[in-house]
């Protein structure tokens, strides 16, 4: 897969190690008989209606494993990304694991996810923090009905004769809304962000803004938030809960053995 790199600028924060990247959607669609890549989510795949959806979850999925593999080379790591699934939490935020029953404990990216005008944009963080992405095309204009519901009165003045402006924001607070994994559950009317950075109880999300290719992509990063826990997890809760329960309790074989 063709994908370009896209280079964040950013103004008084030192950004922890990142990669955002673009690319063109897919042409063809996997023929019926034909396997899905990795990370395609099967249970959503059969869920779309149209080709049009089918596109941009295949070409955002495409783009997610050329990135992770990026990541992994410029780390010295081997990795398969049929290995990994991407899950969602209660706000469909997504996070990488690895698959149940590869027991792999190596640290994975935060990521994000998004698709416009016929092109995907991905974004990989560290994982210490979480990345939320957007990307429009440089002369979209939204449309003014549209404008009540993503910004305040305030907002809305500035916008009038500046539909560049109004671009920025719609794109801005997409991408913060991404990061601290809220999506629409942080009304876009409550985000006003004050030059690079907004605040969200005590959080503090920086974003930067890029041109690339005719895009205007913003990057939005923010102090990691819990995954969602995996089988796994849960198998070691409820060991630890049964040990703290029952000091007696034990994993495994409990032998003894007499001396003469």
């Amino acid at each position: 897969m063709q994908m370009l790199k896209v280079e964040p600028v950013w103004s008084g924060f030192s950004a922890p190690s990142h990669h955002v990247h673009l690319a063109a959607l897919p042409g063809a669609l996997p023929g019926e008989d034909d396997p899905l890549p990795p990370l395609v989510d099967t249970s959503e795949w059969s869920t779309f209606k149209t080709d049009k959806r089918r596109k941009e979850h295949l070409g955002g999925r495409l783009l997610l494993g050329a990135a992770i593999e990026g990541w992994w080379r410029e780390r010295g790591f081997v990795g398969r990304t049929d290995e990994l699934d991407v899950v969602r939490d209660e706000h469909r935020a997504p996070y990488l694991r690895w698959r149940p029953g590869v027991w792999r404990q190596a640290p994975l990216p935060g990521v994000s996810i998004g698709h416009s005008d016929g092109r995907a944009v991905v974004g990989l963080v560290d994982g210490n923090w979480s990345i939320g992405v957007d990307a429009e095309p440089i002369d979209r204009q939204i449309a003014e009905a549209a404008w009540d519901m993503f910004a305040s009165a305030e907002e809305r003045s500035t916008f009038a004769g500046h539909h560049s402006a109004a671009l920025r924001a719609w794109v801005t607070k997409e991408a913060i809304q991404k990061a601290l994994g809220l999506g629409m559950h942080l009304n876009p009317r409550h985000i006003v962000f004050e030059g690079t950075r907004f605040v969200h109880h005590g959080s503090v999300v920086h974003v930067s803004h890029t041109e690339v290719d005719g895009m205007l992509v913003c990057v939005a990063l923010a102090p990691a938030r819990a995954p969602p826990s995996t089988p796994e997890d849960d198998v070691l809760d409820a060991t630890r809960t049964a040990m703290e329960a029952d000091p007696q309790w034990g994993v495994g074989c409990k032998t003894t053995r007499q001396l003469a």
